[in-house]
């Protein structure tokens, strides 16, 4: 395994694009936050990296039901039937086993509502720590044996085990019109794995004080946290551009202008990884009434491109002579149901390794939805029927555990099929939400198929889902 860890991101002639057979999770009772990120597994604890082990094994459990050498070839090969075939649901138990054990998601009972962004970070980090483990005790293994480490692990770790001294004193960086900046890294990642080569990338936060050299500060993140609560914010291109806003700051600077300077302060995205996460924002502290949820839906395109406002300034001539700006693609949208933080569901939205094909899973319900009704499901609703929906939880007399549309679709709907999801007719939204809906990538789903659908139940109860979670994976230039 610890070849693989080092040799993540080397292609390979052998590598292959896997047609994978969904299955649905069983949900025990407040599990489906887990269940909208990740599926089943079994392990062992005796050993250094469990969750890996885990997930490893986790994925054994999907079938392969093609395979082919590009996207294009697997899109010839695949059989109309083979795209409604469903694998059985299960309860992934070992996957929950693994996680109470670890102390990381020690703060996660099961049983209890959980958040879904939240669970997302401890299992990226744990298993990168996982990684590193493996990786450190293989080469202080070969080390006693007298062999040298294998190449590939990057690291900023000196011989004593102390991190470099350059993420301590920082370095003097030259920006625009040779203006000079401290540069620090915070919270800096030592060693590289496959987690951070995916999901990692870096902000850089600078300070300026007058009469002093700027101060920058390089912090790693792996899920971008958006706000979205401003009024002007409508979709995920005017939430970027607010989180690199300059804001001005006052108090003691120790400038050499004297006191009373306002300093100001601006974050901006100094590198983005393969895969980028972007959590909305969606709750707040209220003092009259606790933690309140944002309601408003937020804009989010099929195909995104990164704004040149949110890079340094000084890097926004070369990014865009050297192929222009970053372009990434939506490949999964988790969603929030409910009315707040401590209730609620999850569900999620996924692009098939076709690379067209979509599928909406809520635990055991797994269906095909088309691509631009992901892309309505973030736009602007009416005001009106967001006010009625809003009363209509505030009257509820009884709990249904927030679980909504997409846990039972009626046959009348499943039968009607596109035009009826989201609460709009195939016209009305592409004629709305043309803006984030521009570019489909995948055909509409004919009313019937032969392939197996998983059984559907009681009338559904409307709800307003929100999206919670963004995926998007960087477009290869």
């Amino acid at each position: 395994m610890v070849d693989v860890l080092r040799d993540y991101g080397h292609s390979s002639d052998n590598d292959r694009v896997s047609f994978i057979e969904p299955r649905g999770l069983v949900n025990t009772g407040n599990m489906c936050y887990m269940n909208s990120l990740g599926r089943r597994a079994a392990h062992s604890f005796n050993s250094e990296t469990p969750l890996v082990d885990t997930m490893i094994m986790f994925m054994h459990e999907f079938r392969v039901i093609d395979s082919a050498e590009s996207v294009e070839k697997l899109r010839l090969r695949l059989r109309k039937d083979e795209l409604e075939q469903y694998g059985e649901a299960f309860i992934p138990e070992c996957v929950y086993e693994v996680v109470r054990r670890l102390p990381r998601f020690s703060s996660m009972r099961r049983g209890h509502q959980q958040d879904a962004e939240e669970f997302l970070g401890f299992l990226l980090e744990e298993m990168h720590d996982e990684c590193n483990r493996a990786v450190r005790s293989t080469s202080s293994k070969m080390a006693l044996g007298g062999s040298a480490p294998a190449s590939g692990v990057v690291s900023t770790t000196s011989e004593s085990g102390n991190p470099a001294s350059a993420a301590d004193s920082g370095w003097l960086e030259v920006g625009p019109k040779q203006k000079a900046a401290i540069t620090r890294s915070s919270g800096t990642i030592t060693t590289e794995s496959p987690i951070t080569k995916i999901f990692g990338g870096k902000l850089r936060s600078e300070l300026r004080v007058p009469g002093m050299k700027h101060s920058v500060t390089l912090e790693p993140y792996q899920t971008l946290q958006l706000d979205i609560g401003a009024s002007h914010v409508n979709n995920i291109v005017e939430a970027l551009k607010g989180l690199t806003r300059s804001e001005t700051l006052h108090g003691e600077f120790h400038s050499p202008r004297g006191a009373g300077v306002a300093a100001t302060k601006q974050v901006t995205i100094e590198t983005l990884p393969q895969v980028l996460v972007l959590h909305l924002k969606r709750f707040q502290y209220d003092n009259a009434g606790g933690t309140q949820k944002i309601w408003k839906k937020i804009g989010y395109p099929l195909d995104l491109e990164i704004p040149k406002e949110v890079f340094p300034q000084h890097r926004r001539g070369g990014i865009l002579a050297h192929g222009g700006l970053p372009k990434y693609r939506l490949i999964g949208v988790v969603y929030h149901h409910g009315k707040n933080a401590s209730g609620g569901h999850y569900t999620v939205d996924v692009r098939r390794q076709d690379d067209q094909e979509w599928i909406r899973l809520d635990d055991t319900v797994i269906r095909r939805v088309r691509s631009e009704d992901v892309a309505a499901g973030g736009s602007e609703e009416d005001p009106k029927l967001l006010a009625a929906a809003l009363q209509q939880h505030k009257d509820a007399s009884h709990n249904h555990y927030d679980r909504f549309a997409c846990e039972g679709e009626d046959q009348t709907r499943v039968g009607n099929g596109w035009s009826q999801v989201n609460g709009t007719s195939s016209g009305e939204a592409t004629a709305n939400h043309r803006k984030w809906s521009g570019v489909v990538n995948g055909a509409s789903t004919p009313r019937s198929s032969s392939g197996q659908r998983t059984p559907t139940g009681r009338l559904p109860v409307r709800d307003n889902k929100v999206a919670y979670l963004l995926f998007y994976e960087r477009i290869k230039l």
